[in-house]
C-alpha cells in the first residue's frame, strides 16, 4: 500500500525490537543470576553483571544456529512453566505482605518518570513480531484468532495485577527487576530466581529467531541446504550478532527501565500502533470520521515514539542503579 519504504521500515523496526528484546532479557538473566549468586556465597566470591552477560553466550550461540522455529516449542513450554510458577510465588508473597503489613505509601501519578511507563508499555508488546512464524507453524490456522485474543487477555490481566500488587507491596523501594525485592535469603526466592533465569534463556533464542531470518535474508542470497560454506558462513553471522547483544547489554545493564522504554517507544511503538494504523487508513477507512480517528491514533503514535524515546535517552544515566547486596562487604 505504501511501497517499500513502509515495508522497509516495518522489517527495522521489528529486528530493533527483537534485538532490543534481547537484550532486555540478557540484562535480566545477568542481574537475577548475580544477586542469586551473591546471596548463596555471601559475597564471598563476587563475579560481575559483565561476566554473567558474558557466560550467557554459551547458551545462545549454539541456539542461534537453530533453523526451525518449531525446535523451541519444548523450550518454550517449559520456560512458561518456570515463568507461572515464579509469578504464583510473587503474587502470593504480595498478597501475604499487603494482608499483614498493608499497602505501602504509593504516588498515584509521578510525571517524571509517566514516559518511561509508556515506553514499557508498549515494549509488553514484544510477541507482535512472532505472530507471522507462530500462524506459519500451526497445523490448524483457523484456531489462530482464538488463541490471540486468549493471549492478549491473560497476559493484560498479569500485567495488571502484578504490576499493581507488586506496586502496593514495595512502593518507591520497588525494584526495576522485582524478583530482588523478595525476601532475601528464602529458598523459596532462591529458587524462583533459578526458575525465572531458566525461563528467560529458553526464550532469547525464540524472540532472536524473526531479527535472524530477516536480516540473514537481507545478507545473504543463497540457501544453506546443500552448501555447508553458506550455512557456516550464516553461522558465523548468528555468532556475531549475539555477540553484538551481549555487548549492547553491558553498556545498558545499569538502565534497563531506560533501555526498555527507549526498545519499547522506538520499536513497539511504531509496530503496534503506528504501522498497524497506517494501513488500514490507506486499506479499510472507507468514512471520515473513521480517517480522522486513524489520523488522530497515527498523530499519537508519533507524538509517543518521540518524546518517550527523547525523556528516556535525556534521563538516562539518572536513575538508581540495581541492588548489590554486597556494597560494604569485603
Amino acid at each position: 500500500l505504501y511501497g517499500r519504504p513502509l515495508k522497509y521500515s516495518v522489517m527495522v523496526s521489528i529486528v530493533l525490537a527483537q534485538l532490543g528484546f534481547c537484550c532486555a532479557y540478557v540484562i535480566f538473566v545477568a542481574t537475577n543470576m548475580r544477586d542469586l549468586w551473591d546471596t548463596v556465597t555471601s559475597c564471598r566470591y563476587q563475579i560481575p553483571t559483565e561476566a554473567w552477560i558474558l557466560g550467557q553466550l554459551l547458551v545462545y550461540v549454539p541456539l542461534a544456529f537453530v533453523r526451525r522455529i518449531k525446535r523451541f516449542a519444548s523450550l518454550s513450554v517449559i520456560g512458561n512453566f518456570f515463568i507461572l510458577t515464579g509469578l504464583a510465588y510473587l503474587v502470593g508473597y504480595d498478597i501475604w505482605s499487603i494482608a499483614h503489613r498493608g499497602p505501602a505509601d504509593v504516588v498515584q501519578f509521578n510525571p517524571s518518570k509517566f514516559p518511561l511507563l509508556v515506553g514499557t508499555a508498549a515494549f509488553s508488546y514484544e510477541g507482535i513480531s512472532l505472530v507471522i512464524p507462530i500462524v506459519e507453524s500451526m497445523e490448524r490456522k483457523d484456531k489462530f484468532n482464538g488463541v490471540l485474543t486468549a493471549s492478549l487477555v491473560i497476559c493484560a490481566g498479569l500485567f495488571v495485577v502484578i504490576g499493581a500488587l507488586s506496586y502496593l507491596t514495595f512502593g518507591n523501594a520497588v525494584e526495576t527487576v522485582i524478583l530482588l525485592n523478595l525476601p532475601n535469603g528464602s529458598v523459596w526466592t532462591l529458587g524462583v530466581q533459578l526458575l525465572y533465569s531458566l525461563a528467560i534463556i529458553m526464550s532469547v533464542p525464540l524472540q532472536l529467531f524473526p531479527a535472524i531470518r530477516i536480516i540473514e535474508s537481507g545478507i545473504f542470497t543463497q540457501s544453506g541446504k546443500g552448501n555447508p560454506i553458506v550455512k557456516w558462513q550464516k553461522n558465523l553471522f548468528r555468532t556475531l550478532l549475539v555477540v553484538f547483544i551481549a555487548m549492547v547489554a553491558i553498556f545498558g545493564a545499569e538502565e534497563l527501565d531506560n533501555f526498555i522504554a527507549i526498545v519499547g517507544a522506538s520499536a513497539c511503538v511504531p509496530l503496534s500502533f503506528l504501522y498497524p494504523v497506517m494501513l488500514h487508513y490507506k486499506a479499510l477507512a472507507d468514512s471520515w470520521r473513521t480517517k480522522v480517528k486513524d489520523i488522530i491514533l497515527i498523530a499519537v503514535a508519533l507524538f509517543g515514539l518521540i518524546y518517550v524515546t527523547y525523556i528516556s535517552i535525556e534521563t538516562w544515566g539518572s536513575t538508581t542503579p540495581p541492588i548489590n547486596r554486597c556494597v560494604g562487604k569485603p
